[in-house]
């Protein structure tokens, strides 16, 4: 057996070995799970015995009965990660394929499968309490001392020693544990990085809502508290104290909703999931929106050429519509016209909704739904196309911003057709 099919070989192997391990990570993150060999012990001992076997595969017969692989990895792998029920099915799982390649290498697997499983054991609970590099460099010392047992020791009781084959096998089998090593401690690292960076931008989120909800609440809450000390001083006034009371109660109205908004942000999903038709809740939109559209001066045109419907929440929908539509219309100072038009593309239905408004720049579409965030100024919160966004996605829509400054702006929202058949459900929540 020549040197440079040995080095061939395990490196071939370690190749397999680092491209399953990879590949699994990156469907666990892509899924968005948290990927942790210790949480599901069945699957980390599924994983680890395939790479048994793969190595197992791809070894390399040194002396007849003494094959060579890199198949101590996955059993410490998963050994480690996937506590003493997987280290000792891996070590039976071991020795089980090993066994009818017959030859005194079996003696030395089964020897050297129950002195690692108890070394694994004891070692574990105190290396697990150590810094991950720690644990690293301990995993590769075991590995060179297995390298050593498993060839080194065999080579010079049964004769075959080869010098060079056993410090190229153990060259790699060293260098390959800690690689394989270091690489999933570090993925594993940097995903709970990933989790902390996520916990503290929704902590943030979570901050800023308090405070902008602070700051909208007591602003008419203060209002209404000096406008009732001044009806205290004067209760006589009745003319005066009836203007008061009247601004008093607008702001409590302002106040509540504020509170609102927050609340159906908590609770952005479709009450009702039932048949909804898009032309009637647009017209329905249209006819609430129309006053303040006259107020201002704008005309609201509406164009729908279909009858298709989506599944959702009538209201929730029709709470969706009047948001962007006021936002339109509020955008557009010197009047215009806002258009509402619907159509059917690709077995969705696409709700646009264009203004010739004042526009939007880059930046300001990047942070568009973001809850601190507002056109508006002192007027606005930024929950209400917070709520906007929450809605849509919870009916299995999206929404699409086109807009330029001074030029308008398209708000374009995706639904599912709804098709017959479809089951429809009325969930109280």
């Amino acid at each position: 057996m020549g040197h440079y099919e040995l080095l061939t070989g395990l490196l071939i192997n370690l190749l397999v070995i680092l491209i399953v391990i990879l590949l699994l990570n990156f469907h666990f993150l892509s899924k968005g799970k948290i990927h942790k060999l210790d949480n599901k012990s069945i699957h980390t001992y599924f994983i680890s015995a395939f790479l048994m076997i793969i190595s197992m595969g791809l070894s390399v017969q040194i002396e007849d009965g003494f094959i060579y692989d890199l198949r101590f990895i996955p059993f410490l792998l998963g050994g480690v990660y996937g506590g003493n029920s997987v280290l000792l099915l891996l070590a039976a799982t071991m020795i089980a394929f090993r066994a009818p390649m017959l030859g005194m290498g079996l003696v030395v697997t089964i020897v050297m499968a129950i002195l690692c499983t108890m070394l694994v054991y004891f070692m574990r609970p105190k290396l697990n309490r150590k810094p991950w590099r720690s644990r690293v460099y301990w995993f590769t010392a075991l590995s060179f001392v297995y390298s050593i047992f498993t060839f080194g020791i065999p080579s010079l009781i049964f004769n075959f020693e080869n010098m060079l084959s056993f410090l190229i096998y153990s060259t790699v089998l060293t260098t390959s544990t800690f690689f394989v090593f270091y690489l999933y401690e570090l993925i594993r690292t940097v995903y709970h990085l990933q989790m902390e960076a996520i916990k503290y931008e929704k902590m943030q989120v979570v901050s800023h809502l308090a405070a902008s909800m602070s700051h909208e609440v007591r602003n008419p809450l203060t209002t209404v508290k000096g406008f009732l000390q001044l009806i205290n001083e004067d209760p006589s006034n009745f003319r005066a104290n009836s203007e008061l009371s009247k601004v008093a109660v607008s702001e409590i109205d302002r106040a509540t909703e504020v509170i609102n908004q927050y609340l159906n942000f908590a609770r952005p999903h479709p009450e009702l999931e039932v048949e909804v038709e898009i032309r009637d809740e647009i017209q329905r939109s249209k006819e609430i929106i129309t006053p303040l559209a006259i107020k201002k001066g704008i005309h609201v045109d509406v164009d729908i050429p279909h009858f298709h419907c989506i599944k959702g929440d009538p209201n929730k929908l029709q709470q969706v519509l009047i948001n962007i539509m006021k936002n339109g219309l509020e955008a557009m100072e010197k009047g215009g016209t806002l258009q509402v038009t619907s159509y059917i593309e690709e077995k969705k239905v696409k709700v646009v909704v264009t203004d010739s408004g004042i526009g939007m720049t880059k930046e300001q579409l990047v942070r568009l739904g973001e809850p601190y965030f507002s056109l508006k100024g002192k007027h606005g919160t930024g929950l209400g196309m917070m709520t906007v966004f929450q809605i849509v996605q919870g009916m299995k829509g999206s929404i699409h911003v086109q807009s330029k400054p001074n030029k308008g702006t398209s708000v374009i929202l995706t639904f599912p057709i709804y098709q017959e058949g479809t089951s429809l459900t009325a969930v109280a929540r």
